[in-house]
């Protein structure tokens, strides 16, 4: 019972031994903007200021914190990059219009359909009509050949 108390004894003096080395804010007012919390083997620092987190480690009283990793910080900047090319786009758009040029190529629109379309002539009707009867002529075809089919499996005994 003593070893075991004289173990958390020592731990707990080497924590606070270690917690004035690691690094605080100097400046006057900003004494609480850090917070540390014990995690895996060292502290998780989060600075209240900015909402930036680090995780604080150390041997033989050499600290260091690197700081973790923080996804909503990386999206919120991509958003803000985006707004701006976005804004900027807008921008270099309605200059443009100003000044009356054409859109770049990425914003052309295809061409309006005329107004009136030609009338087909007779030759491209009889086209047409040959390219049905031909179609009509492969469809019956392929059903007669079906029903012959359909025919010798009926006379084909079991």
């Amino acid at each position: 019972m003593l070893k075991a108390f004289a173990i958390v004894s020592l731990a707990a003096a080497a924590c606070l031994a270690a917690v004035p080395a690691l690094p605080t804010a100097a400046t006057e007012g900003q004494q609480d903007r850090y917070t540390m919390t014990p995690a895996g083997g060292g502290f998780v620092r989060l600075d209240k200021l900015t909402g930036a987190m680090s995780f604080c480690s150390g041997k033989e009283g050499d600290w260091s914190c690197k700081p973790m990793p923080d996804a909503e910080r990386r999206l919120q900047g991509r958003i803000s990059e985006l707004e701006n090319e976005n804004q900027a786009l807008k921008e270099a758009g309605k200059q443009a219009d100003a000044a009356g040029e054409p859109p770049s190529s990425g914003d052309r629109l295809p061409p309006s359909p005329p107004g009136e379309l030609p009338m087909p002539t007779e030759r491209d009707v009889d086209k047409l009509f040959d390219y049905v009867e031909g179609m009509v002529r492969k469809f019956k075809e392929r059903i007669q050949r079906l029903e012959k089919e359909a025919q010798r499996k009926e006379e084909t005994p079991l």
